[in-house]
């Protein structure tokens, strides 16, 4: 088994990377894009041991080099990310000057660039004059989740990867794999994934729960001093609220889809096009409790 297998879906982009190697045909540059949390990041983990491993086919994990490649202490592989949300020129002035020298252990270097679009104004004009005139034997990793905010010049020196989400069963496969997930459970958690694993990690199972909790006592016995301080708390979950409407998305679809005797199936379609109202305008909402209390008022009418 080689870290290759640890990788979920994206087989078509791997069969691309393999290719690259095994044929010898590596661009100096590479722009790894697709929505942040789909594996863009260890994808370019493993190409990267790939490039150094002593075993064939590579990226056995186990080996001198991907132990140093996993540790970032190969001399030949430069990490670069954002310090305080910026990556700044100072970083890439000093990758500029470690490219200079040969590799010390392998046959080539390599710079990875994470949140590459988080490069300032003067980063990016530095790390475009290395890429006019790179260095040999060195290669570049850029991984971005908003490629088009970088300089449409450094973007023309890459050849880019486009990364898909996962599809859904890959997240499910994952969540009752990796996290012991109950399938049921874990399938719901997939549909509002947006095939991000990323995002899945970053859920919270006990406030989906309550969520959900809150939501399916108000259908069953709905009373006005419940729905506003319902509405009140959702409030208040700054970043999550797009959360809450996403599994009230989840949830109505799924009632959708198997059958809901109390809710005829145009009511159903009627309340997901007003959590999808509601969703899209939270960005702008002033007053986020009256958006939620009006939602909820809907959905229990």
């Amino acid at each position: 088994m080689t870290m290759w297998s640890t990788i979920l879906g994206h087989q078509r982009q791997l069969e691309q990377l393999k290719k690259a190697l095994e044929t010898e045909r590596l661009p100096n540059a590479y722009l790894f894009s697709g929505l942040s949390g789909i594996g863009k990041r260890l994808v370019a983990d493993v190409f990267v041991s790939a490039m150094f491993c002593e075993k064939s086919p590579g990226a056995c994990g186990t080996c001198i080099p991907c132990s140093k490649i996993k540790n970032r202490s190969h001399p030949d592989v430069f990490f670069i990310e954002p310090v305080t949300e910026k990556i700044l020129i100072e970083q890439v002035r000093e990758l500029k000057q470690d490219l200079q020298y040969h590799p010390l252990e392998g046959e080539r270097k390599v710079a990875l660039i994470d949140d590459a679009d988080q490069m300032t104004e003067a980063a990016e004009n530095s790390l475009l004059k290395i890429l006019e005139e790179p260095p040999q034997r060195t290669h570049f990793i850029l991984i971005s989740a908003y490629p088009h905010r970088l300089l449409p010049t450094i973007r023309s020196r890459c050849q880019q990867i486009v990364f898909s989400p996962l599809p859904e069963d890959n997240v499910v496969h994952y969540l009752s794999k990796q996290k012991g997930f109950d399938e049921k459970y874990a399938r719901q958690i997939a549909k509002i994934s947006q095939g991000s694993i990323g995002a899945v990690v970053e859920l919270d199972p006990e406030f989906m729960e309550e969520v959900l909790g809150r939501l399916k006592n108000l259908l069953r016995s709905a009373n006005a001093a419940d729905i506003i301080a319902t509405a009140e708390m959702w409030s208040k979950e700054g970043e999550r609220t797009t959360l809450i409407t996403d599994l009230l998305v989840s949830f109505y679809r799924d009632l959708l889809c198997e059958g809901d005797g109390d809710r005829p199936v145009i009511k159903l379609e009627r309340d997901i096009k007003a959590i999808a109202s509601a969703r899209g305008a939270l960005a702008t909402a002033a007053n986020k409790q009256l958006l939620f209390e009006q939602l909820l008022f809907t959905l229990t009418s």
